[in-house]
């Protein structure tokens, strides 16, 4: 049997969910409205506003869903639109501007909702279930989040199946835990189901006005809306900050005691350049916690800046870059280059008068004078 329901994920620094704005004044719901994530798959679809209500009227016979992941929070900005258009006065006619005579920049507030995300599931006619996945999949114009700069940080289209109904589909989709605050395996998490036509209306059920009748001039049906909530499974992941490797508390008497000894060691000298080290550089993170004297480096700032970004270039995780290494010498060496390039010149000349000797004279672009 064919997929009769598509899930979206859509996350983002940035969304916006209006039906009611006015041109100057546009607000944004606190969930993703139908319109709009019906725009998101028009647009998708590569089809115009102008020829697109005929395939918004097919794709408004999916019936919606939204599972609240992240809230998010909301706030405003501002924006100057309509060049040549004009603010209107309260006695009539648009205001012009002294200097040159041409009407006013039109000043329009605008509301965003801030560090959201949602799963969304679409559900009914497989061939429409089947076109969205294809559109998303492989998008003619890129998808945005209710407005052209709300771009989304993670893929729009996450899967598309068969499920008796759409809180099924919803708790299908695990929830990601990314501060490790979950304990049993499971959490519940709010949800916004469009309820069938007929029969009894459930409790607490609302009306939303977000089922698009038009584009070109927008206008909205109604639909019924049930809140409630879901039960999903958790994937726990490591913070953004531990990816690859544990974690360092660099508070701990541990590890101020291995980074005296290793500074110690190496005569609190960088083993690269023979600067006076300043920092302690990790080799690897294999043991981060309850590091042994191999584990570590000393290093000058300026030798531990190249080191750390040509880890985080190379995407390496728990083993690092080696200063001792012959085989990282030239690497360091350009990394280094381009840093002190982008150094003021009294802070390379210092750079320069610590070193041993003509140790940095020689390095590629590094700008020395």
């Amino acid at each position: 049997m064919s997929d009769n329901t598509l899930l979206l994920r859509l996350a983002g620094p940035m969304q916006a969910w209006g039906t009611d704005s006015r041109f100057q004044l546009r607000r944004t719901e606190s969930v993703p409205g139908k319109s709009g994530v019906i725009g998101l798959v028009l647009c998708a679809m590569g089809i115009r506003r102008e020829e697109a209500s005929a395939k918004a009227a097919e794709l408004s016979a999916l019936k919606m869903a939204v599972r609240v992941d992240r809230a998010g929070h909301t706030d405003w900005d501002y924006h100057t639109v309509g060049a040549g258009i004009g603010i209107r006065q309260a006695e009539g006619g648009v205001k012009k501007t002294a200097s040159t005579g041409e009407p006013e920049t039109l000043l329009s507030r605008r509301q965003y909702l801030w560090d959201a995300s949602f799963t969304v599931a679409l559900q009914g006619p497989g061939n429409l279930v089947a076109d969205a996945a294809q559109a998303l999949s492989e998008p003619v114009w890129p998808p945005f989040l209710g407005r052209k700069c709300c771009v989304p940080t993670e893929p729009v289209f996450l899967a598309a199946g068969r499920f008796a109904n759409l809180a099924e589909a919803l708790g299908a989709i695990e929830w990601t835990d990314h501060h490790g605050s979950s304990r049993n395996g499971t959490t519940e998490l709010q949800a916004f189901i469009e309820h069938d036509e007929g029969g009894p209306v459930p409790p607490g059920a609302f009306v939303v006005y977000d089922t698009p009748r038009t584009l070109r001039n927008p206008s909205h049906g109604p639909r019924l809306v049930v809140p409630g909530t879901i039960n999903v499974r958790v994937a726990t992941v490591q913070p953004a900050n531990a990816i690859g490797r544990r974690g360092v508390n660099y508070a701990a008497a541990q590890w101020r005691a291995v980074r005296e000894r290793r500074l110690e060691l190496d005569r609190f000298l960088c083993v690269f350049c023979k600067m006076p080290a300043e920092d302690v550089h990790h080799v690897t993170y294999e043991r981060a916690g309850n590091e042994s004297l191999d584990d570590l480096r000393s290093l000058c700032k300026i030798c531990h800046d190249a080191c750390t970004q040509l880890e985080y270039g190379s995407g390496m995780t728990r083993e690092r870059i080696d200063p001792a290494e012959p085989a990282a010498r030239n690497a360091i060496m350009e990394q280094v280059g381009k840093l002190l390039s982008q150094r003021r010149l009294a802070r390379r000349q210092a750079i320069r008068d610590l070193a041993r000797g003509d140790f940095f004279d020689n390095v590629p672009d590094a700008g020395i004078s």
